[in-house]
């Protein structure tokens, strides 16, 4: 049977076509040395935000390829030292080097992935960071700043204590929050109920910008930094949602060290516990020492500008990501706290993008005297960058203040009493200090006075808490009140 001409020709142009394809597709893996896997997914169709895309591409090209830094040498709990306080036991060098155990297949490991990340994946000149880097310049508007949360059912009542607090208590109602939910629950109505009832309030969900199948990947500590990339604001303000800030927030963006910086963290109690390894890691050998003689850091709030710390967000985003398996004990060494604290500072390092880590003085406790006379912490007293002592955030995690699981645990049978009465350095029993004159008002009642107006006003009628009414729980929080004002 006889082929025709036309047939022939039309045959001869679809190899022709193919073929220029394939060798196109091959000049570009040889010249940019571009593998198939992250030609797809710079393209792809399924990863619809950039975030996504460097998700994938984190969890599949750069994934270690060694066994997790789980296995320490020396006994962690002996190292622990406060920030600012003498020790018989330097942390130094050695003792650094020596309490998590990493093999030289760990480290040469993680030192390839870290080098392929930096020299390629975050270089300016890679496609994928260029477009991301245009996106940030878009939205680089004079006014563009504002707060961050991450929240979700477990967390929904102190993000909402601490919106009422900026909303009602420092009468800020323009400063706009972003509230960064990981996935959309079909009967979860708190979110959108906090929408209604404050204004500026807007509430985002992960599973918006990436995969479902992503974000289970991910959790707890992991998410701030995602949410730090994705929000809508290029200067940022995130709060951990048990923390209140106490002080003007318009003032925190004007402040000159983070005018000149572009990135605050705020320290700790406790001294840097970094593996020296991680400095080689990451190239930053040279600076080892000085960066080991800053505190560890303390991230329940972080004042960032996304335009001018793009690479620090996503470096320290890949630390996140991989956080529980390498760079948390790599960073923290089983140190109190360990998580996602050190990894925003310490991705600034990496990155070469100027940060302030406020250091030189002793971070603050609040809490009160029992009868035996012992000290017992409540939470975090952190301050203004060039004044510690003017107080700005009020990081209240230990209790965290839940009324339906205090009211659980006894505490409004048992704990008739202010709870925080004093302030102090954490190691320093001896010398405390009036918390309300320190303060310059009396900000335990004012919290459980907000706290009585959101379930019997703002949320009326909305069930705050699946096991308790809102008009039950006002009545313990009441009792609460009254217990504090008997105790002016």
């Amino acid at each position: 049977m006889g082929v025709s001409k036309y047939r022939m020709n039309k045959n001869m142009q679809r190899f022709t076509v193919v073929s220029v394809l394939v060798t196109c597709f091959f000049f570009t893996l040889h010249f940019l040395r571009t593998s198939p896997t992250e030609l797809f997914v710079v393209n792809s169709p399924f990863h619809y935000s950039d975030i996504s895309k460097y998700t994938h591409i984190f969890t599949s090209i750069l994934s270690p390829n060694c066994p997790a830094l789980d296995e320490y040498e020396r006994e962690s709990r002996n190292y622990w030292q406060y920030y600012g306080f003498q020790h018989h036991m330097k942390l130094d060098e050695d003792s650094l080097s020596n309490i998590l155990r990493v093999s030289d297949e760990q480290e040469n490991e993680l030192g390839r992935v870290h080098s392929e990340l930096m020299n390629k994946y975050l270089h300016d000149e890679h496609p994928l960071y260029q477009h991301m880097r245009k996106q940030v310049e878009r939205n680089n508007k004079p006014n563009n700043k504002g707060i961050v949360y991450v929240s979700g059912k477990n967390y929904y009542w102190l993000t909402m204590v601490s919106i009422k607090y900026i909303r009602d208590v420092l009468k800020d109602k323009e400063t706009p929050i972003e509230i960064f939910v990981p996935f959309r629950v079909k009967n979860d109505h708190h979110c959108s109920k906090i929408e209604k009832v404050f204004s500026k309030v807007k509430c985002s969900y992960f599973t918006d910008h990436l995969t479902k199948t992503q974000i289970r990947q991910i959790k707890g500590y992991q998410y701030k930094a995602l949410a730090l990339l994705l929000t809508q604001f290029n200067e940022i303000l995130y709060l951990d949602s048990d923390n209140i800030p106490i002080s003007n927030i318009g003032d925190m963006f004007e402040n000159q060290l983070y005018k000149k910086n572009g990135f605050i963290s705020w320290a700790d109690f406790w001294k840097r516990s970094t593996n020296y390894k991680y400095y080689k890691i990451a190239g930053l050998s040279r600076f080892a020492n000085p960066i080991s003689t800053t505190p560890s850091v303390e991230s329940g709030q972080i004042l960032i500008n996304k335009s001018t710390h793009l690479k620090t967000l996503l470096l320290a985003y890949y630390y996140n990501l991989y956080g529980p398996e390498y760079f948390y004990p790599l960073f923290s060494q089983g140190f109190p706290g360990e998580g996602d604290k050190e990894t925003f500072y310490l991705a600034s390092r990496a990155s070469n993008e100027p940060s302030y880590l406020i250091n030189g003085h002793k971070t603050k406790s609040f809490g009160y005297t029992n009868k035996e006379g012992k000290y017992t912490g409540q939470g975090i007293l952190q301050g203004e960058p060039s004044n510690p002592d003017n107080f700005w955030f009020l990081h209240m995690n230990y209790p965290k203040l839940y009324v339906n699981k205090l009211l659980k645990s006894g505490y409004f049978d048992k704990e008739k009493k202010r709870h925080w009465t004093k302030i102090r350095h954490a190691h320093d029993d001896g010398k405390t200090s009036e918390f309300k004159k320190s303060a310059g008002k009396d900000l335990e009642y004012e919290i459980w006075k907000i706290m009585d107006e959101l379930l019997s006003t703002d949320f009326k009628g909305f069930q705050v808490f699946k096991d308790i009414g809102n008009d039950e729980m006002a009545d313990y929080v009441k009792l609460q009140m009254k217990t504090i004002k008997n105790q002016l």
